[in-house]
């Protein structure tokens, strides 16, 4: 199951409780991330999807921490989580309008 929550329930739950993926693009990232953020991006600058994604994800997968999905507008890391669901049956949070919303708080 994915929850797809708002920025403002995002900045009252307690994060240090869920690893947090960066799916954006590397060039994205250079706008800034969130802290202790695993940036894994689903597509690469050129806009071709990651081929390497999921052994990416696996690498940097924290299994002790819930899991939560961030892009810059909500699109691209519901995507992820919904992937990561049907691969690997994993239950996570979105943040419904990214990094955009955040930036609206």
């Amino acid at each position: 199951m994915i929850e797809n929550i708002s920025a403002s329930l995002w900045t009252k739950q307690d994060l240090n409780t869920y690893q947090i993926f960066d799916v954006r693009t590397p060039l994205e990232w250079e706008e800034g991330i969130l802290p202790n953020a695993q940036c894994v991006a689903l597509y690469d600058n050129q806009g071709l999807l990651n081929a390497k994604f999921l052994d990416e994800f696996q690498s940097k997968r924290d299994e002790s921490k819930k899991l939560a999905f961030i892009c810059r507008s909500g699109h691209r890391s519901m995507v992820a989580a919904e992937f990561i669901a049907e691969k690997l049956g994993l239950e996570s949070i979105n943040l419904d309008g990214g990094m955009l919303a955040l930036k609206g708080c």
